[in-house]
């Protein structure tokens, strides 16, 4: 049985485990027959240690739940076990159903803070939350159903049953919510009826002689979304991969979404046919990396998803290296170096493959995807893109009157907007397009006497994806524009391949731009804002909140569209957002209220 000598007790507090998490978490909560009812149910637990509560739960849902019903679940560890350990206890256990692979597959590095992983069979995610108790719910966002009270005994972990810990658990509780914990010390008792929780003592499992069960009491302390509850049909604008993706985080949630696009499927900047995936690191920034590392897993997640129900391959190489050519690029590498693991969120490998001299770093996580054959993907499980376009969008008055829609085909009325048409086309839809600038950028498909210098993406000056063959696509121009929804001609430009090739004169095999055959490109449009963070959350068009934002992701909408889309969804409905809150601000629309278009040089 496994045992945790800094605690001095056991993962499990009795000789049958899966007996103790079926009645003292799953009976004690009643969630068999909640799960019958629901649409959406959260669950919070105080421990994660092995996974075996949330894995049992999950064969519960799989069970009893509607199929069009999902669940989120929240787990807090400050002790995280090691891979090996858990594959090991999940092995005595007998742990190896789709969801515990799933569990080990995803499971996060040791980086304080949220990290999601998704159970896509079993229409569920968990957020799990590494580091102490109290300070890490208190950065959380959502509500909860049912909670799971575990950990070692209070005797050996105070930190983790006190009134802080409490009053956050309070404070994300649904009126109702309930709770099951293996305890039955007095103090618990009391702190927990201090915060608002009726609570009963019940026949403990196996020797165990009591154990507590309760009800929360108290109102609701956290806001709600003021559509949560009635949200059905929500209306997406933009059928680019943050509008896509959006659409596929409603759609396993149970909700409809309507996807309008008068250019179809990945018509503007999602249309690149061979994008970087890489996390935008800072060398003093950990939130930016934190941001980073969420943004990375989650778009790894969803391409594994997706090459998994299509078949399709939409990788077309694995592992990134940025090379210092410049001299700005020179100090960001020894920055970053210097920085360590723990301070990239162990983004990087500092010594990675190289295939130049240049000083370097490499991200082992990084991807070359095409785009495009990602947005194709996503849109198969979708309703068809309706192809009108949206010429106003306007909030009713009252808070339950929905938004109307209006296009070249009529109005509508949904229950909820969500805007991710980048910079639109013609008027603005809402005031935040005011701060948006646009920038093109071209990609070169060439064929050049590349040496095989295993298969990695090389950046830089430019970046080069090596294909089949000869073959590489090399880019990427950033071509300032006029401003957002100004028509222009999105040709490419025979001088931006020839900057293209310039830029990547560095790589070997590119020496020599006369002797490289051009055999096509690409050209696409980019949205972007002065700090080239995106503008996910609400619009100001809509005092009441049923507006909002996934825009403005610029060239890094690989990293960022598909995080926030998770978010968006799990904020309209109430669920647990996949960010901290001090983490999700640095992506608030209201931060650039008051400015003007701007965009500074592509790094």
């Amino acid at each position: 049985m496994p045992y945790a000598v800094d605690y001095g007790d056991g993962y499990f507090g009795s000789r049958d485990p899966r007996a103790e998490v079926q009645e003292v978490f799953i009976e004690a909560n009643r969630l068999p027959e909640r799960f019958a009812r629901c649409r959406h149910f959260a669950i919070g637990e105080t421990g994660f240690g092995t996974g075996l509560n949330l894995l049992q739960t999950l064969q519960q849902w799989r069970r009893h739940a509607p199929p069009d019903a999902f669940l989120s679940l929240l787990s807090l560890e400050a002790h995280p076990l090691s891979p090996e350990d858990l594959e090991r206890i999940h092995g005595y256990l007998g742990l190896d159903d789709p969801d515990s692979r799933a569990l080990r597959e995803q499971y996060p590095p040791p980086i304080p803070g949220l990290h999601r992983i998704d159970f896509p069979g079993a229409r569920a995610v968990l957020t799990l939350g590494l580091g102490d108790a109290a300070p890490l719910l208190a950065q959380v966002r959502g509500h909860i159903d049912a909670w799971f009270l575990d950990g070692f005994a209070p005797r050996n972990n105070p930190a983790l049953w006190n009134t802080g810990v409490f009053r956050q658990v309070a404070r994300l509780s649904r009126p109702g919510a309930t709770f099951g914990t293996y305890t039955a010390a007095g103090q618990v008792r009391r702190d927990l009826e201090a915060v608002g929780f009726t609570v009963q003592r019940v026949t403990g499992h196996g020797r165990k002689r009591e154990r507590l069960t309760g009800t929360f009491q108290g109102l609701l302390v956290a806001p709600s979304p003021p559509v949560a509850h009635e949200l059905h049909h929500v209306a997406v604008v933009g059928a680019g991969l943050a509008g896509l993706a959006t659409a596929h985080a409603l759609q396993r949630r149970g909700i409809r979404a309507t996807i309008l696009d008068p250019d179809g499927i990945a018509g503007g900047a999602s249309g690149n046919p061979a994008a970087v995936l890489l996390p935008n690191l800072h060398p003093r920034d950990t939130e930016l990396n934190d941001l980073a590392l969420a943004g990375m897993r989650r778009t790894r997640a969803l391409i594994d998803q997706m090459e998994g129900t299509t078949r399709e391959r939409l990788r077309l190489a694995s592992g990134v290296a940025f090379h210092g050519i410049s001299t700005h690029g020179q100090k960001r590498v020894a920055r970053l170096r210097e920085a360590g693991g723990a301070g990239t969120s162990l983004l990087l490998d500092p010594e990675g493959p190289r295939c130049a001299d240049a000083p370097h770093v490499y991200y082992p996580q990084g991807l070359a995807v095409d785009m495009a054959a990602l947005c194709r993907a996503l849109a198969r499980a979708l309703p068809p893109v309706r192809t009108e376009v949206v010429t106003g969008v306007e909030p009713g008055a009252a808070p339950d009157g929905g938004v109307r829609l209006e296009t070249s085909a009529g109005t509508e009325t949904f229950d909820a907007i969500v805007l991710a048409n980048a910079a639109g086309r013609g008027r603005s839809l809402c005031p935040e397009q005011a701060a948006i600038s646009t920038v093109t950028g071209q990609m070169t498909r060439i064929a050049a006497p590349l040496p095989d210098w295993g298969g990695y993406v090389a950046t830089g000056q430019g970046y080069c994806i090596p294909g089949p063959g000869t073959s590489a696509w090399i880019g990427a121009t950033y071509r300032r524009t006029e401003g957002a929804g100004d028509a222009r001609d999105p040709s490419p430009l025979a001088e931006d391949d020839a900057a293209n090739l310039r830029h990547l004169a560095w790589v070997p095999g590119l020496e020599h731009a006369e002797a490289i055959q051009v055999l096509e490109h690409w050209a696409g449009e980019r949205a972007v804002v002065r700090d080239r963070l995106p503008l996910v959350g609400h619009s100001r068009l809509d005092r009441n909140g049923r507006i909002l934002l996934n825009l403005a992701h610029g060239s890094r909408g690989l990293l960022y569209a598909p995080l926030a889309a998770e978010w968006l969804a799990d904020h309209l409905l109430g669920l647990i957002e996949p960010l901290e809150a001090t983490t999700a601000a640095r992506l608030d629309p209201a931060r650039h209220a008051d400015q003007s278009p701007g965009g500074s040089s592509e790094a």
